[in-house]
């Protein structure tokens, strides 16, 4: 059986992996948004997420565009929509 210590450690490391899961799927799915709206070509969008930004620049940015998603989002068509 592990130890408490241990099975504390593994909780804190699958926290951080989901968190980092989820900041990703959201960065990607503000690229998506923004490349579909013709923001601008792959490179162009990937620089207005990822270049020269902090991580809080750049996840406010994502949070920003996926909000704006969100607010237009149609509740009864949209697959990512929270019940």
């Amino acid at each position: 059986m592990p130890s408490r210590d241990r099975c504390s450690d593994d909780a804190v490391a699958a926290r951080r992996i989901v968190s980092g899961v989820t900041s990703r799927a959201a960065l990607h799915e503000a690229i998506g948004v923004v490349l579909a709206q013709g923001g601008g070509d792959r490179g162009q969008v990937m620089e207005r997420f990822c270049g020269h930004r902090t991580d809080a620049d750049r996840e406010a940015e994502v949070a920003r565009v996926n909000a704006v998603v969100d607010a237009a989002a149609e509740r009864c068509s949209d697959p990512d929509w929270e019940d």
